[in-house]
């Protein structure tokens, strides 16, 4: 993930931005829950500049939305902000993969297979976190054989803004081995020098939790408690 606004947090910042991140991204905080100061000073133990300094870091990486006299509240991504995203997704990282050099450097490849080892490993002990970890790995380590570095920067920032929809789905086992299969076909298409069938796959392979989220989008108002304030 790109460096942003949270690589400067003080200590107790960056814990407060750590907990509340994976609170959003595995789903325990809904889109539109409230984010109370004075709850989460009394959570963490910390101080409200530390809790101010960690929802700013969050509104920045457009996890949080903070609204005058209003306080801060888990982003709502709405149904057509998530189209729109997605579509831009979909347009730089199939760009990336159809700059990438094929036959892919031996190198690359390998690393590419240490790290998706790695995730599988981490899907079979439902390890959230260092599934999430592995993930980005993977899909970071492939962009970055475009050489295109600011279309690398480009993907990793929608892919931050699209972490409430990205991780969604991640209690669906089905969903997490999926994912791995995906993953292990992007591989085998870069051994095979097979750019269509690349591009293919990630097109693909995208939308996959853009879909689950919005077939369950209003479930999550609800569990946020929400629903009646959805137009």
């Amino acid at each position: 993930m790109r460096p942003g606004l949270e690589s400067s947090l003080s200590s107790s910042g960056q814990e407060i931005f750590d907990a509340l991140r994976d609170d959003i991204v595995f789903g325990r905080l809904n889109p539109r829950e409230r984010l109370v100061e004075a709850d989460l000073v009394s959570r963490f133990g910390s101080h409200r500049a530390a809790v101010r300094e960690a929802l700013a870091a969050l509104e920045h990486a457009g996890l949080v939305d903070r609204q005058r006299n209003k306080g801060a509240s888990v982003l709502d991504l709405k149904p057509e902000r998530v189209e729109q995203l997605y579509a831009v997704r979909i347009l730089l990282e199939t760009t990336a993969v159809e700059a990438i050099p094929l036959p892919l450097d031996s190198a690359a490849l390998d690393m590419l297979v240490a790290i998706q080892r790695e995730h599988q490993e981490a899907v079979a002990s439902n390890d959230l976190r260092r599934i999430f970890n592995h993930n980005n790995r993977f899909h970071g380590t492939l962009y970055t054989q475009s050489g295109n570095l600011v279309l690398v920067e480009m993907i990793e920032q929608c892919a931050t803004r699209a972490l409430t929809v990205r991780f969604h789905p991640y209690m669906d086992r089905g969903f997490l081995e999926r994912v791995c299969s995906d993953h292990w076909e992007m591989i085998d298409a870069c051994r095979r020098c097979d750019r269509a069938g690349l591009v293919a796959l990630v097109r693909d392979h995208l939308p996959l939790a853009k879909n689950r989220y919005l077939d369950t989008y209003d479930q999550l108002l609800v569990q946020g408690g929400v629903l009646a304030l959805h137009p």
